[in-house]
């Protein structure tokens, strides 16, 4: 049962990273960064649960000189707050629709998933 959750925990992972890998792929021509500042957070669950819960949030951000707020929200990391800074991926054809995929996460989703399939194959547990 261990192997069998080590597994489809890799598979999972592995698949996450591809569809990262994936959408920076094809969206590479398309999307530029630039710094964005937030300016509403959202939460699925109330502020007091830490465990499972995730931050999203609206950005204000500037392109060529014109200000732009975003009309979707992107996963935050939980310390951030209203107010603060962030590097920013945004669609050149649509200004304000910004994306949250990242390279960065594509490699690490495939090195831990490729590190749990070494751990089911070699019974390193």
């Amino acid at each position: 049962m261990e192997k069998q959750f080590i597994y489809i925990s890799a598979t999972i992972l592995l698949i996450l990273g591809l569809v990262d890998f994936g959408r920076s792929y094809i969206l590479r021509n398309n999307t530029d960064y630039t710094s964005g500042k937030i300016i509403s957070i959202w939460q699925p669950n109330p502020k007091s649960v830490k465990k499972g819960n995730s931050k999203w949030a609206k950005f204000k951000y500037s392109v060529n000189g014109k200000i732009y707020v975003s009309k979707n929200k992107i996963q935050v990391p939980m310390n951030m707050q209203i107010g603060d800074r962030m590097k920013i991926k945004y669609s050149k054809k649509d200004h304000e629709k910004i994306y949250s995929f990242s390279l960065k996460r594509a490699i690490m989703l495939c090195i831990v998933s490729a590190m749990l399939f070494i751990v089911g194959k070699f019974d390193l547990l």
